[in-house]
């Protein structure tokens, strides 16, 4: 099969893709589905998350210039959480507008983030707590606010009040919530809850959905925080009908859960239960302690809301959590304190500090390992060779440039330069290197084709005929793969460049060339449609919703490897072997091919790889200039 022919075929298989999509679109896209069923606290309690009399209580401020990092609104509906959002001075919402960034947004007909679902009673039965509870006070300074749902017996006595208490920092992305059980009757009163902990986050990015519910793990046998082997929850994974719980563990027991988080691309939510009353501590490998936690059980992530059962693209995550059987002292009360980091996924915040003091938050976040919510491994298109210690080292030195030129594109660019340098030596040796071999292989072509011809019948004697050969004009054809060991050099930083870039937020809405490059983080989208069929490479989904968008610098990209190509083939000679030729050919088409498997990376990374295509053009015009000083230095020996 020729070029033509592989071309031609990779179009009508491409038309194929696109037609039966559309067909399967026009067709099936609109077929009657089953009534979804509306899910529930449990099977005993209906759900109902707008019922009348809701209200909203606001603490703090989102507005530009106000002293509060974080402005959080409470519904009086299972005393959840309606939406979060961070002050418009720390991050916007987007680059075209001074609004704060929605870190979460309830969902109408969804289940509240933190909200209480039902409460049981043995003897006296169960409870649905996800109605209007009281507002018993908010303080002036919008910092606290309680809120209060008493449990009556069926005479109407009082067994117990429920109190859920926010408490919001100004100056800290934490927000600290606390579930009370006061006992009203004059006997120890036994209790336990079903509560929803953090749901899912909004998209956050159109052209990429990496939300993901995940937990860190306390491994008693190791005394070990394990992260990377904890079970996690994919948004996107979940979307589809009869999607399985995730089952993510217990907060007792050998291997206990330490926190959880639900994040998207560039923010993220963290909650991790504090010690009630006199606590017990168990030991990290480092010697470091920590308060064991007894008052929760399971904790299990799975769809919620009217469409659970259904594929829906706009489905919620949530985390179902039990506590445990609780015990309240007659006239006592059992707290069960909550810490939730709602914020960036910032590094220099989510790292902490060795040398902070305990109990505070930089001391906090390091001890429990916040930074291992940056999964640097997550979207990219080769994860599995992604190395998280080099996209950070990376990403480090970027910060370190960016904090002398004051521009990402500059820093990403300067990288270059640096990578570029580094690596000169071992690409000039091996270019050089793999242009003498290919001369030297382009002499030996006569004689090689002889001994084909001789020994065409004995394959074992024409092996050992040709390396014969080989070691008589002191050829190893293998050296030639030498050529490309910069390139492959280079392939773990760009990786590492890409997952960074994926989900480091500096690059978040860093701009490069105003109009153009406007956010390094995402595609230099220029236009974008709206399409009936998703369309494969070039296209993505949003919302369910299908899209192509117009990306420049993947096109420019293509042009400068295109370029690239036909100064290297200057260099090298032309083969004279028929497979060669067309391996040749095969490589040149996948070159071509490569910048539209990057049509919706981050610019940044295509910048990165564009500016360094173009330095290895510099390259190989210094490289050229060598071989030819040594082809003078040869002829004028031999003469």
């Amino acid at each position: 099969m020729d070029l033509k022919q592989l071309f031609r075929l990779m179009i009508i298989v491409l038309l194929v893709v696109l037609g039966t999509n559309l067909v399967m679109t026009h067709f099936f896209s609109n077929q009657p589905q089953k009534k979804p069923a509306i899910g529930g606290a449990s099977p005993q309690v209906k759900a109902n998350w707008n019922p009348a009399g809701a209200k909203l209580v606001k603490l703090g401020d989102s507005a530009p210039g106000s002293k509060f990092n974080l402005a959080v609104t409470v519904s009086n509906v299972g005393a959840g959480l309606d939406h979060v959002a961070i002050n418009a001075s720390l991050y916007r919402a987007d680059l075209n507008s001074n609004k704060p960034l929605q870190l979460l947004k309830h969902q109408r007909d969804f289940p509240y983030a933190l909200a209480a679902r039902s409460a049981t009673l043995p003897g006296a039965g169960l409870f649905n707590l996800n109605s209007p509870w009281t507002i018993a006070s908010v303080n002036a300074a919008r910092t606290r606010a309680v809120l209060q749902y008493e449990l009556l017996a069926a005479n109407h006595k009082p067994l117990a009040m429920l109190e859920r208490i926010y408490h919001l920092n100004p100056h800290s992305y934490d927000l600290h919530v606390t579930q009370r059980i006061i006992n009203e009757t004059g006997r120890p009163l036994q209790i336990s809850m079903k509560m929803i902990g953090l749901t899912s986050l909004p998209l956050g990015h159109e052209e990429t959905d990496l939300r993901t519910i995940q937990s860190a793990t306390y491994r008693s046998a190791s005394k070990f925080l394990d992260v990377s082997g904890s079970p996690e929850a994919y948004q996107v994974k979940m979307l589809g009908a009869g999607a399985a719980p995730v089952p993510l563990g217990s907060f007792t027991g050998e291997n206990q859960i330490l926190w959880i988080a639900s994040s998207n691309r560039f923010f993220t939510m963290i909650m991790r239960p504090l010690p009630s009353g006199a606590a017990t501590y168990e030991y990290f490998d480092s010697g470091k302690k920590f308060p064991e936690i007894n008052f929760l059980g399971k904790a299990t992530v799975r769809r919620m809301g009217p469409n659970a059962d259904e594929a829906d693209p706009r489905g919620v995550l949530g985390v179902a959590l039990n506590s445990s059987l609780l015990t309240v002292p007659a006239h006592g009360r059992t707290d069960m304190p909550f810490v939730i980091y709602c914020g960036p996924k910032k590094r220099a915040i989510l790292a902490g500090s060795a040398a902070a003091k305990p109990g505070s938050h930089a001391y906090d976040y390091r001890l429990y390992n916040y930074l291992s919510v940056i999964q640097f491994n997550q979207g990219s298109w080769c994860s599995f060779l992604t190395f998280s210690w080099l996209s950070l080292a990376i990403l480090k030195l970027l910060d370190w440039i960016h904090a002398v030129v004051g521009n990402y594109g500059i820093a990403i660019m300067i990288l270059v330069l640096f990578v570029r340098l580094l690596l000169h030596p071992l690409t000039r040796w091996g270019q050089v290197n793999m242009t003498t071999m290919q001369r030297k292989m382009a002499k030996l072509q006569p004689e090689i084709e002889r001994i084909k011809t001789k020994y065409a019948k004995d394959k074992q004697r024409l092996q050992q005929e040709t390396m014969q050969l080989y070691r008589q004009r002191n050829v190893n054809p293998a050296a030639g793969v030498l050529g490309c060991l910069p390139m492959l050099l280079q392939m773990p930083i760009w990786i590492a460049l890409y997952s960074g870039l994926q989900v480091d937020i500096d690059l978040r809405q860093a701009s490069f060339i105003p109009g153009w490059i406007t956010d390094l983080s995402g595609p230099d989208t220029l236009a974008r449609f709206h399409t009936s069929f998703q369309i494969p490479i070039l296209g993505y989904s949003s919302h369910g919703q299908d899209f192509i968008a117009f990306n420049l610098l993947p096109l420019l990209l293509g042009i400068v490897f295109f370029l690239q190509m036909r100064f290297q083939m200057r260099l090298a000679p032309t083969p004279t072997d028929p497979q060669q030729r067309q391996a040749q050919k095969m490589t040149q088409f996948m070159v071509i091919l490569f910048p539209l498997f990057l049509y919706n990376a981050p610019s940044g990374l295509n910048l990165y790889i564009c500016a360094s295509t173009l330095g290895g053009l510099i390259d190989m015009t210094l490289i050229r200039r060598h071989i030819k000083k040594l082809d003078a230095k040869a002829a004028a020996e031999a003469a």
